[in-house]
């Protein structure tokens, strides 16, 4: 298997944060804009959700929107897609 490096910071993705979710994390947490649960089932058969993680939506600084997803320690970028042949 044939290894590479990929140089991301070329992308133009830059997680930047607005005013207003600078503000809400000042204040002790920046809510996700989608809640991530996992449903478990107790031994009484009542159903319990754990979050797990969320999703919130982003724009870098060329206007694109992107979503920073996180489930535990681990964090993925997702974006949108467009449709078509369109590069990002």
């Amino acid at each position: 298997m044939k290894t590479t490096e990929e140089n991301l910071d070329d992308s133009g993705f830059e997680e930047v944060q607005s005013e207003e979710k600078k503000t809400e994390t000042a204040k002790g947490g920046n809510r996700p804009d989608i809640s991530l649960v996992q449903t478990e089932v107790d031994r009484e058969g009542k159903t319990k959700y754990t979050n797990i993680g969320g999703i919130w939506k982003n724009i870098s600084k060329n206007g694109k929107e992107f979503y920073t997803i996180r489930i535990g320690n681990l964090r993925l970028l997702g974006f949108p897609n467009k449709g078509g042949n369109e590069q990002r």
